[in-house]
Parts: C-alpha cells; sequence; structure tokens
C-alpha cells in the first residue's frame, strides 16, 4: 500500500483539523478518552503535515528543546524509579502538550491566520456559555443539560460526576479576558469579577485561589491602570469573596472549616500545635508530612514520576500514628514534584516555567 496515498484519504485539506482544535475544549467536557483521541489525530495530522511540506525548523527551537530535555528526564525517571507501568505511559505521553501547542500555532498561523479568528471566536463563546451554565445549575441545582453535582457546594456543569469544570475555567480564564481586553477592546474591570465570582461558585478551592492568583498577575503586568487601582480592585475582590464565603455555610465549610478547624473536635487549629497532632486534624497535612518523608529518601531524582501512590502507603513515610499519609498524590503541587521527580525534576519543571514566563513578558513589552 502507498502510504503517501493512505494518508492523503485521511487528510484532505486543514479544515479537518480546524473542526478537531473547534471541539478540543467540549471533548475536555466529554472525558480524558475523548479528548486524548482528539489530541491524538491533531498532532498526528500536524506531524504529518510538516514533513509533507518539509518544515520541522520548530524542532531546532529553544523552546522545542528544552521541553524535550524536560521530557527525556521524565521518561529515564518512570523507567528507572517508578514501579508502575501508568508512570512509564504517562510520562511517554507528556511529549503530546508541547507539540499540541506547535500544532495549534501552526494551524492558526496558515494561509495569513485565516482560521484564528474563528477559533479564538468559537473558544471564547464557549467559555461564556460555561459560565451561564455555572450560575445557571448554581441557581437551579443543575445544569442546562440535566447534570447536577452530588457534592454539597460543588458545581459539575457540562463535566457530569468528573468534576473538572474548575480546572477548564482555570485554563482558560486568562484566554478569556485577553480576548476581551485585546480582541473586543473592551475594559476588563467590568467584566472580570463576574468571571471571578463564577470561578468561587464552582466551590473548588485550589482553582479559585490559582484563578484569583493568575488574573491578579495579569493585571499588575499587562495593563495600563495605576498600580493603585489595581490594588484596590483586588483588595475589593478579596473582601467580597470573603463575604460570599462567611455567608454561605456550604461554603464556609469547604473554604475555612476544610482548612483552619479540626476535622476531629471542629474546633479551631491552634497556630502553636504540634506538626503531628495538625496531622491528626488535617488530612492534607498528613498527606505533606508523607510527602516530605518521601523527598527525603530520594532528594535527587525522586521517589519516580506517579509513585507516590504506591510508596506513601509504606508505614516507614506515615509518621503520626492512627493517621494513614498514602494518597494518589500529596495535594500539594510542588511537594508532589519533589517527591516524584527530586531536586532534578523541580529545577527542570520550575526553570522552564521561568524562562517562559520571563520570555512572555518580553515578548509583550515588545509587542503589546
Amino acid at each position: 500500500m502507498n502510504l503517501n496515498k493512505f494518508f492523503s484519504n485521511i487528510i484532505v485539506n486543514e479544515k479537518k483539523v480546524i473542526y478537531l482544535i473547534f471541539f478540543l475544549p467540549i471533548a475536555l467536557f466529554v472525558g480524558s478518552t475523548v479528548s486524548n483521541l482528539v489530541i491524538f489525530l491533531i498532532i498526528f495530522i500536524f506531524i504529518y503535515e510538516i514533513f509533507k511540506r518539509k518544515k520541522v525548523n520548530f524542532l531546532l527551537n529553544k523552546e522545542f528543546i528544552i521541553f524535550f530535555v524536560l521530557y527525556l528526564y521524565l521518561v529515564l525517571n518512570s523507567i528507572f524509579l517508578a514501579e508502575n507501568y501508568e508512570s512509564i505511559t504517562r510520562a511517554v505521553g507528556f511529549i503530546r502538550f508541547p507539540i499540541l501547542a506547535y500544532a495549534i500555532a501552526f494551524y492558526c498561523s496558515i494561509e495569513n491566520n485565516k482560521y484564528e479568528n474563528k477559533i479564538l471566536n468559537f473558544w471564547f463563546a464557549l467559555f461564556c456559555i460555561v459560565t451561564i451554565d455555572i450560575l445557571f445549575e448554581f441557581t437551579v441545582g443543575f445544569n442546562l443539560l440535566g447534570f447536577k453535582a452530588i457534592y454539597p457546594g460543588r458545581i459539575a456543569s457540562f463535566t457530569g460526576d468528573e468534576y473538572k469544570i474548575g480546572g477548564y475555567y482555570f485554563a482558560f480564564i486568562l484566554f478569556a479576558i485577553s480576548f476581551i481586553k485585546y480582541n473586543l477592546k473592551k475594559n476588563i474591570y467590568l467584566i472580570l469579577p463576574f468571571f471571578l465570582l463564577t470561578s468561587l461558585l464552582i466551590g473548588e478551592k485550589a482553582n479559585f485561589i490559582k484563578v484569583f492568583f493568575i488574573t491578579s498577575v495579569f493585571l499588575f503586568f499587562l495593563d495600563k491602570y495605576s498600580y493603585l487601582k489595581k490594588i484596590f480592585f483586588i483588595g475589593g475582590i478579596i473582601v467580597f469573596a470573603i463575604i460570599i464565603i462567611q455567608s454561605m455555610p456550604v461554603f464556609k465549610s469547604r473554604f475555612y472549616k476544610h482548612i483552619f478547624v479540626d476535622q476531629n473536635t471542629n474546633k479551631l487549629i491552634l497556630i502553636d500545635k504540634n506538626i503531628k497532632d495538625l496531622a491528626k486534624s488535617n488530612q492534607h497535612i498528613n498527606h505533606y508530612l508523607t510527602a516530605i518523608e518521601v523527598f527525603k529518601d530520594n532528594k535527587i531524582f525522586g521517589a519516580g514520576l506517579k509513585n507516590f501512590r504506591d510508596v506513601s502507603y509504606k508505614k516507614k513515610y506515615n509518621l503520626v500514628e492512627g493517621t494513614r499519609g498514602g494518597a494518589t498524590h500529596p495535594h500539594q503541587i510542588h511537594f508532589e514534584i519533589l517527591s516524584e521527580t527530586g531536586l532534578v525534576g523541580y529545577i527542570l519543571i520550575f526553570g522552564m516555567l521561568i524562562y517562559f514566563m520571563v520570555k512572555g513578558l518580553k515578548s509583550f513589552q515588545k509587542s503589546k
């Protein structure tokens, strides 16, 4: 069989990939199997296209080399240190994310950015629909498709029982406010509180804190308003969020009691408490202590990617009698990276992030 003819029958034109890119955020709602299939198809067609057109120069870019060094470390780490097959498959599959980014950039740039605005418009419209759906579910108890959360204080939205809508909102919030500011030329200060309120109502502590943090950084670095106005605006959001949390028992429980109140005695956790006593009253602190112990034994390379779920159940890592420090992950990203990939992985990952943040800010200063 002629492979070129076979692939040509599959890949008639770029519109097929554009449709897949359009569908990508929706695939995230459907589930990991569908989203991974869509990502695989985009990447597969992209790789075929760039080799066919002999446009593989991006493989020599400094950015891609940085990604590849991190990728190589994660693969080797999982092969030699991890104790489960899932670790290796996760590490090998990591390369799909940087290639996906290049693929989307490639298809947005073809034919003088012919499809870029269409993709951005569709993704922004979808973000607005999700926002409306979250508010609808919060108000009536189920979303526009009839999905509803079984946990008090949580929103399911289009992700159903997977409870990933907070992650979607975190992933697309900067895109949304950037689109409003630079494409629609509107004042983001009028709409941003609305988006932040929506993120709060989802009921996911970690994702709301991340959404608030990155939007605050966005305002400080990328907006022309005076710093004093920005401080007042951010301070106002904080006060407003505290009022909502304090006025709603279910939010007060999720955002306040789960962190500052002893889950056994229902009393306020004292700062001068012994760390082991804190671990008995707060399961997350117990996971942190376990992750620290795992890191102490594996400082350089870690215990292996996605291997915390196995080693954390070992008796020597559970210091607090009568508690269980084992879990699928430590519930804190720094502890997770340190315990599983060690100092080498930590430096590689955050070195890469810092590099891209600095490069992004420099790019913005030049091009706005």
